[in-house]
């Protein structure tokens, strides 16, 4: 089921999807939410410059792999 606060970013998603498109990127927008639902970090798309792999997904799942080291190899 989709709660109140699931809908507060799926919003601020579609916000930031007209940043995007706004600045002539396709319009997609991510948030980065913590499992006690914080707001970690959010991005839109940056592929209009021509790198194709500037997703925000893309860019939200590096920076958490990088501050977090969630993903480590033992």
């Amino acid at each position: 089921m989709i709660t109140d606060k699931d809908l507060k970013y799926l919003r601020r998603c579609i916000e930031l999807a007209k940043v995007a498109l706004e600045k002539g990127d396709q319009p997609f927008g991510s948030v980065l939410v913590s499992a006690s639902g914080d707001l970690l970090a959010e991005d839109h798309n940056h592929v209009a410059g021509g790198d194709h792999t500037q997703h925000p997904e893309f860019n939200l799942t590096y920076l958490c792999k990088k501050q977090t080291r969630l993903f480590k190899h033992s």
